[in-house]
């Protein structure tokens, strides 16, 4: 059953097919926004209506996420007018209640977007901060970054790209199977205290199963003061002395000014051509490494547009070139990581990556605000971020690509390696996402490889790579791909090793 059906009033209606299955689903939702509002799922306006959910016919662009709720969500917002900006911070906080082992309030994260109507191409980065007095806490950036993120670009009512959140956590939501799944494969790196352990375990210790339904109703009224009073309130109203005087008494050492003076940084994107395309990525470590995995490999097809060959053999040691310098982060990522992206009608586009450094953070939810805080790491601890990438055609201002990763080291292979899928050798979107990935940390140590890896790529890499080891995924991957720019060719993806989801409706 979808969450939402109307997100301001109606008042123009016309009569849909009332018949249909996915319409019936959704009849008679309703959801608090200030006051509460009814709406039957088989009325819409004449025309498009700003704020209406499925009142936007046609091609919407497209979303992938890891975890589902926050993918039918933003789906709801696409359809309702919103734009890539709106879908990315309604599936965000979404998430913030649905998948917080990774996307809690207390983390921080990064985006990549593409703005049509400038042509541009800029990131917004809202790491965690480190306060002034240091601590093992960090100053959570996911709310100053995504308001700031609506305020620059976003077009619906900010509470309402809240609200979905705000009722999931006030009236319960039951765990998706991705989060069960990142807490089981957290394993000994999975840490929760004893509020934490009330929420998603049983009395006997065990981790509560996908399905089951569960409350968070401290965190739905932080949601509430979030979307009433806007995100900055967060960090300089009532709620920042409540959440700093619970840090504190969890070991931490923070103070109002760390809220009130944490600030998101814009920046233009650190970006790269290939033929009449360009890509947007990060201007962290993390967009250094992608950069020169891609370009060790691949420059561009160049006039004449030849189909090109790129095997496991080149992939590989290009990665493990650039990642021997990271030997301390986890190939494989712990959970603590994911992604998302979303594109509109307009070809505006945004990828972000959101994290807490480690599964759940410091593992210790606030006592006040139910809210899982993130650690202070030093560089190179806890999970190596992968960074949003973006790919437009600006002399023609088109967008046609967006993706994000996570799972460590190898989930950095794994976009370049979806990606040129797509650029390079002419694959399809789904048969890129779905080829078999090979990884190495660097020269001389093991060779991690998937089911399906042909045997001859691994036998071309024996010598650089004495010890082959199979594992589950490498990777996990998210992408949405306009084919020559062109709203109708929008393909969305969610990676098949993991468990979230990809909506387009056309």
């Amino acid at each position: 059953m979808r969450l939402i059906k109307n997100l301001t009033p109606s008042l123009s209606r016309k009569v849909r097919n009332c018949g249909s299955p996915r319409q019936w689903s959704r009849l008679a939702a309703t959801f608090a926004v200030g006051t509460l509002l009814a709406v039957t799922a088989c009325e819409t306006s004449e025309q498009e209506q700003l704020g209406v959910i499925d009142s936007v016919e046609g091609p919407l662009g497209g979303v992938a996420a890891d975890e589902p709720r926050a993918v039918l969500i933003a789906q709801d917002i696409l359809s309702a007018g919103g734009n890539a900006a709106d879908a990315a911070t309604a599936a965000y906080f979404t998430m913030s209640v649905t998948y917080p082992i990774a996307a809690s309030l207390g983390g921080g994260g990064e985006c990549v977007v593409y703005n049509n109507a400038d042509n541009a191409l800029q990131t917004i980065s809202f790491p965690i901060g480190r306060p002034e007095e240091g601590g093992e806490i960090g100053v959570p950036g996911n709310i100053r970054g995504f308001a700031a993120l609506h305020a620059r670009y976003g077009k619906l009512p900010w509470g309402s790209l809240v609200a979905p959140a705000e009722k999931l956590a006030n009236f319960g939501e039951s765990i998706s199977r991705a989060q069960h799944v990142a807490m089981l494969n957290a394993g000994r790196n999975l840490r929760m205290d004893d509020r934490l352990e009330e929420i998603y375990r049983n009395e006997d210790g065990s981790l509560k199963v996908e399905g089951t339904r569960i409350e968070q109703i401290r965190l739905s009224s932080v949601l509430t003061n979030i979307r009433s009073k806007g995100g900055a309130f967060f960090y300089g109203g009532a709620l920042a002395r409540s959440f700093v005087e619970e840090v504190n008494l969890e070991g931490g050492r923070m103070a109002t000014r760390d809220l009130i003076n944490y600030r998101p940084v814009w920046q233009e994107a650190r970006s790269f051509d290939f033929d009449v395309l360009t890509v947007g990525i990060s201007n962290g470590p993390q967009g250094d490494a992608m950069q020169r995995i891609w370009q060790s490999v691949f420059t561009g097809k160049g006039f004449l547009q030849l189909e090109q060959d790129l095997p496991l053999s080149k992939l590989v040691p290009a990665a493990a070139d650039v990642f021997k310098g990271y030997a301390n982060s986890n190939a494989f990522g712990q959970g603590a990581n994911t992604s998302f992206v979303t594109a509109d009608k307009e070809g505006n586009a945004v990828a972000c990556s959101v994290g807490m450094g480690k599964p759940f953070g410091t593992g210790k939810m606030g006592r006040v605000t139910g809210i899982a805080l993130a650690p202070v790491l030093a560089p190179g601890e806890g999970e190596f971020p992968t960074s949003p990438m973006l790919i437009v055609n600006k002399p023609n201002n088109d967008f046609y690509f967006a993706t994000g990763g996570s799972g460590g080291a190898a989930g950095t292979l794994g976009v370049v390696y979806s990606a040129l899928g797509v650029f390079a050798t002419d694959q399809s979107l789904e048969a890129s996402l779905n080829a078999s990935r090979a990884f190495s940390m660097g020269p001389g140590l093991p060779l991690l490889f998937e089911q399906g890896v042909n045997p001859s790529e691994i036998q071309a890499l024996s010598t650089a790579h004495p010890v082959a080891v199979e594992v589950q995924r490498l990777g996990q991957v998210n992408a949405v791909y306009c084919a020559l720019g062109k709203l109708p060719n929008c393909q969305s993806r969610a990676d098949r090793r993991g468990y979230g989801l990809s909506m387009i409706q056309r």
